[in-house]
């Protein structure tokens, strides 16, 4: 009999015992599941930090080319230009019209200086597979002088495709604002970038159109 008493007490403590371990283990278990949320919100934030380092980058560097692109169409244009109106002044001369050979070479240059082309306007393109994976540095100037289309279809051709267009500062703000949210745990990644409240990109920035090919 007192074997029997001393075997059911001998159970109820390593019942008690199981029951300590398995709160034990269920605390340790939240306790982990916090550190991997905290951990994988900082890694998501460090994201965050990387990607708004590598866009500060590529816009500094697409506007840097952008402006050196637009000096050297200045220059070239008003090189064009001055040889145009010496060669029509001297045309002139040699068969005389009723015009003076100034302002025939001068209305030549001035044909030449009117041309124009797009500079300048550079964007952040945010794609339909959120942030971080699908964010990308566009210049609308560049490509539409590449496809000689207005800047306006550049971008319509990308929101064809999913894009949203947006400024450049403002999607670096609010990549900050977006990092505030991660790390309270109020957002996560990949993040859809429709979901957040963004400034687009203002369309008479982009409405201008070439009036002739910039050589």
């Amino acid at each position: 009999m007192e074997s029997m008493m001393a075997y059911r007490q001998e159970m109820d403590e390593i019942r008690c015992e199981v029951r300590a371990l398995a709160e034990a283990l269920g605390v340790l278990g939240k306790a982990f599941a916090q550190e991997s949320e905290h951990l994988r919100r900082q890694e998501q934030a460090q994201c965050l930090d990387d990607l708004r380092a590598r866009l500060t980058q590529e816009i500094a560097e697409i506007q840097r080319a952008e402006s050196a692109a637009s000096y050297s169409f200045t220059k070239g244009q008003f090189v064009i230009g001055l040889a145009k109106a010496l060669g029509a002044s001297l045309g002139s001369v040699a068969h005389p019209t009723n015009e003076n050979p100034l302002i025939t070479g001068a209305r030549h240059a001035a044909d030449e200086w009117r041309k124009s082309a797009p500079f300048k306007t550079v964007a952040v393109a945010a794609g339909p597979r959120g942030i971080p994976e699908d964010v990308r540095v566009v210049s609308l100037s560049r490509a539409a002088r590449e496809t000689r289309k207005p800047e306006s279809e550049v971008r319509a051709a990308l929101e064809g495709r999913g894009y949203r267009i947006v400024i450049p500062g403002d999607f670096l703000r609010s990549l900050e604002r977006l990092k505030d949210k991660v790390l309270k745990g109020t957002a996560t990644l990949p993040f859809i970038e429709g979901r957040l409240s963004l400034k687009p990109l203002i369309p008479k920035l982009i409405q201008h159109q070439p009036k002739a090919d910039c050589g």
